[in-house]
């Protein structure tokens, strides 16, 4: 078990050094080869187990140039594209001119749980591979730990931990963004409404307003980035960890509209109906009235319903604070009610008979 160790590959890099990496490479005095565009042609090394693109290329035999660096002659490898939700048109176009059936396994971000679980597997057997007489030197210490009266598997843990070097606290990160001091939520509506980015808002704020009188669960109802789905009306959200720990409680057993919350560890990828479509618009800003979105301008809105034009949705791929990307207005979540004003860059958000 060693930790990674790389070096680079760039466009400034002389032929003689150029030589000399990939030589150390091919020799395993490294693991890890960063190589630019330009640079990583003509690389022809045996044995690369992975390979990772940063992002997907123009040209389709550019991708499958890079990918082949990989499992070469009979051996297995793994190829790991990057992409954002603006790039998965280009995932599309990739698998559509390859053909043959060919389909990318589509996984979201690891979360920080992941990665911690990973590590361990890694550090277990990396323990299997000390030799006998390295072990031995390590044996008081370990009588001395057993002897302690802690629960062995809590001891081999933090064992484990220190090899893989987690010795710090985890952090929570966001999955939408990667920004630590975050975790994402996830929003569901259990009378079967499509949640929308106005939806998470008005919610959220409601219920850190009613939560006020609770000096225990009393949260703050700020929301960071946004992501819904339309394929299947969830709608993901940041909050800070500790007001979202929260609002998970001070929600559990309230009528807050069919609207449940609960913390994600993982952030599946769907291939929806939208995966891959062209995102067309502009962000919105905050709607007048009740924080709906959309095209209108002008006065304020009045406590106005969601357009109710058929075949319009969100764009699944983007949404982030107040400004989301959408194809075209939404249809409300509820009937018999109001149109809303044009204001300020969209509908006001319409009420149902519980207030929500």
């Amino acid at each position: 078990f060693k930790s990674l160790t790389a070096q680079a590959l760039h466009g400034d890099v002389g032929q003689k050094q150029r030589d000399a990496t990939l030589n150390a490479f091919r020799a395993g005095s490294f693991n890890v080869l960063v190589a630019t565009d330009v640079a990583a042609r003509g690389i022809d090394i045996k044995d690369v187990d992975l390979v990772v693109q940063f992002s997907p290329p123009r040209e389709v035999d550019t991708y499958v140039h890079r990918s082949g660096r990989t499992g070469r002659a009979g051996s297995k490898g793994t190829s790991v594209l990057l992409f954002t939700p603006r790039e998965a048109r280009d995932i599309v176009k990739i698998e559509r001119s390859l053909g043959h059936g060919f389909k990318f396994e589509l996984s979201g971000p690891p979360s920080t749980e992941s990665a911690l679980i990973a590590a361990s597997k890694t550090s277990a057997l990396a323990c299997k591979t000390i030799p006998e007489e390295t072990a031995g030197y390590f044996k008081d210490s370990a009588l001395k730990l057993l002897a302690s009266g802690e629960a062995p598997e809590d001891i081999i843990a933090k064992c484990l931990a220190a090899i893989s070097r987690r010795a710090a606290t985890v952090e929570s990160r966001s999955l939408l963004t990667g920004e630590s001091g975050f975790a994402t939520i996830e929003m569901v509506n259990t009378k079967g409404r499509p949640v929308q980015p106005g939806d998470v808002m008005f919610t959220v704020s409601k219920l850190s307003r009613m939560s006020a009188e609770n000096d225990e669960l009393r949260f703050d109802g700020d929301v960071g980035k946004i992501q819904a789905n339309p394929s299947t009306g969830i709608a993901v959200f940041d909050m800070g960890v500790l007001d979202a720990k929260k609002l998970i409680e001070f929600s559990k057993d309230l009528n807050a509209g069919g609207a449940k919350f609960r913390i994600l560890r993982e952030l599946e990828l769907e291939r929806g109906r939208d995966f891959g479509s062209e995102m067309r618009g502009r962000g919105g800003g905050r709607g007048g009235g009740r924080g709906g979105y959309g095209r209108g301008r002008g006065g304020r809105g009045r406590r106005g319903g969601y357009d109710s034009r058929p075949n319009n949705r969100y764009d699944n791929n983007y949404g982030g604070g107040n400004n989301y990307y959408r194809k075209n207005p939404s249809r409300s979540y509820h009937d018999n009610r109001p149109r809303g004003g044009r204001g300020g860059g969209g509908r006001g958000r319409g009420y149902s008979e519980d207030g929500w």
